[in-house]
């Protein structure tokens, strides 16, 4: 059950991921693999529920064991690389699970209009070589497996590297979830190479039950991509319901209703030690540099009651803490587009690494700030120059 839900999550998290009016090569992506990992899935629950047994099953045409490897490799590309786009020149990775998927293709189209099973199976073996593609599909996915594992790994730690030197102490957090989790993939097909390929190689053993605890990691694995697609559609959701009302839209957007919950102590309260506390936080510690910072965290950093830090920047700034802290955000992004020193990073990226968690609130609130969005504030930039 865990398997199968897993499953239709992923499917439906991909299909609304897919038909998104944004043209975000990364949410594309993401919505392949979801896809992916699904169909892989599904094959290992063909089996567990005996329905290859039926001919509509036999041959079933999902050679699709090279596709996932290429999908995360791209994906991280569109994490790390500037002005990232998914174009003809990279479908090049594509050539083998395309080669594979035809043959599969032909192979259940010849055989599924033959009633007698022994029948189909000379003519997929002895015709057209079934098992040997199959067993060629296995090494070759094994191979892919490794050489995309080590590209996606090395560029997402040169990356992180990068970042770490412009950072000065803040702890960054965009793309360290992807480092351990190639980590973690790499242990474990260490772990599933050693106790299962290599036995089956030489006869020893059989290898199902750990074909069974890979497919379990699959169902991790989309699970987890799954949260992280709801974490890409959720802003947008939130942008459609907003209300056309100038204060009502600045409070949706802000969505700092949580920041808010205590009381605000009066105005004609001298606030400057505390502003002289947030002044220094953000500008000495860069604290808006943080993805998860909130009104508490800020309160608990200064030394200062929540509802007083509130009050404060209400006083002080005529801003709620939201606004207040994204308007740092926004400086940084335009300081970083405008320096030579980034221009090996994404938009995204560099957003990411200024405390935006999500892309679609980043050019919101860019565009909200600036009057441009971010691409066309950073055409601008190149005029200059």
């Amino acid at each position: 059950m865990i398997v199968i839900v897993g499953v239709i999550q992923g499917m439906v998290i991909a299909f609304v991921l897919g038909f998104q009016s944004s043209n975000s090569s990364g949410k594309k992506l993401l919505s392949a693999i979801l896809l992916t990992l699904a169909l892989l899935t599904i094959k290992i629950l063909l089996d567990i529920f005996g329905l290859y047994k039926y001919p509509v099953f036999q041959y079933l045409p999902v050679a699709i064991d090279t596709l996932l490897q290429p999908l995360v490799y791209l994906y991280v590309c569109s994490l790390t690389e500037d002005n990232f786009t998914f174009n003809r020149n990279k479908l090049w990775h594509f050539l083998p699970v395309l080669l594979f998927q035809m043959h599969a293709a032909i192979t259940y189209s010849v055989t599924l209009i033959e009633p007698n099973f022994h029948l189909k199976y000379v003519i997929a073996e002895h015709y057209l070589f079934y098992n040997r593609i199959k067993g060629i599909e296995k090494i070759v996915a094994f191979f892919s497996i490794a050489i995309y594992w080590y590209l996606s790994f090395r560029k997402t730690l040169n990356y992180s590297q990068r970042l770490s030197v412009s950072r000065r102490a803040i702890r960054y957090s965009n793309l360290i979830w992807l480092r351990n989790l190639l980590i973690g993939t790499g242990i474990l097909g260490a772990i599933l190479f050693l106790s299962s390929v290599v036995p089956t190689i030489l006869g020893l053993v059989d290898s199902f039950g750990n074909v069974k605890v890979f497919y379990g990691y699959l169902s991790v694995l989309t699970y987890f991509f799954s949260i992280r697609g709801y974490q890409m559609i959720l802003p947008s959701e939130v942008k459609v319901a907003r209300l056309p009302e100038d204060t009502l839209t600045k409070q949706m957007e802000s969505n700092d209703f949580a920041d808010t919950s205590e009381p605000i102590i009066e105005v004609e309260r001298d606030y400057s030690d505390i502003l002289s506390a947030l002044n220094k936080a953000m500008e000495e510690q860069l604290l808006f540099l943080e993805p998860e910072l909130s009104l508490k965290k800020m309160a608990k950093t200064i030394g200062y009651p929540t509802g007083q830090v509130s009050a404060a920047i209400n006083a002080g700034f005529g801003l709620n803490f939201r606004t207040w802290v994204n308007g740092y955000r926004v400086a940084e992004v335009k300081k970083r587009l405008a320096h030579s020193a980034y221009k090996h990073l994404s938009l995204t990226g560099i957003a990411f690494e200024c405390g935006f968690n999500s892309e679609a609130s980043f050019y919101r609130i860019f565009r909200q700030c600036t009057g441009y969005s971010p691409k066309s504030y950073l055409q601008e930039i190149k005029r200059e120059y």
